[in-house]
């Protein structure tokens, strides 16, 4: 029941409603790939940044495509309203660590190119980053691979 709660919360985007249900999958489901995509989008729109990155490092860890395979229509994925509605105040002179963080990881579910640049403008600012350059190193790897077959 909680995670059909949760979805209804998610497609009408109220992330903190469907935080809250999709936690409770999680915690009894925690391999449920669908549910961690979800919750990890909510985690950025609802200001829980050290859940999120725990989880997108969790994620990318095991293995990167769980985001990277997306589809925005059979997901429902609001990625790209999010982005749009972020980037519209990002100003690279002052934009803070948080806020690129939160661009790179969502353009992860659309581009892993646009994500790698945010990821590099992280770099940037913290190169001893260790999550970061990990992430970094991550999106690189599967680039090449998926580039050079």
């Amino acid at each position: 029941m909680s995670e059909m709660l949760g979805n209804q919360f998610f497609m009408a985007r109220n992330f903190p409603a469907a935080q809250k249900e999709l936690e409770e999958v999680f915690i009894k489901e925690p391999k449920n790939i669908s549910v961690k995509k979800k919750l990890l989008l909510c985690y950025t729109q609802t200001g829980k940044l050290k859940e999120a990155i725990k989880l997108f490092s969790e994620m990318i860890n095991e293995n990167i495509e769980y985001i990277l395979d997306t589809d925005p229509s059979r997901d429902d994925c609001p990625c790209s309203e999010l982005i749009a509605k972020i980037e519209k105040y990002y100003h690279p002179e002052n934009s803070s660590t948080e806020h690129l963080l939160i661009l790179a990881i969502i353009w992860l579910y659309c581009d892993e190119n646009k994500s790698l640049e945010y990821f590099y403008k992280l770099k940037e600012m913290e190169p001893s980053n260790e999550m970061v350059n990990s992430t970094i190193k991550c999106i690189e790897t599967f680039i090449r691979e998926h580039t050079s077959n």
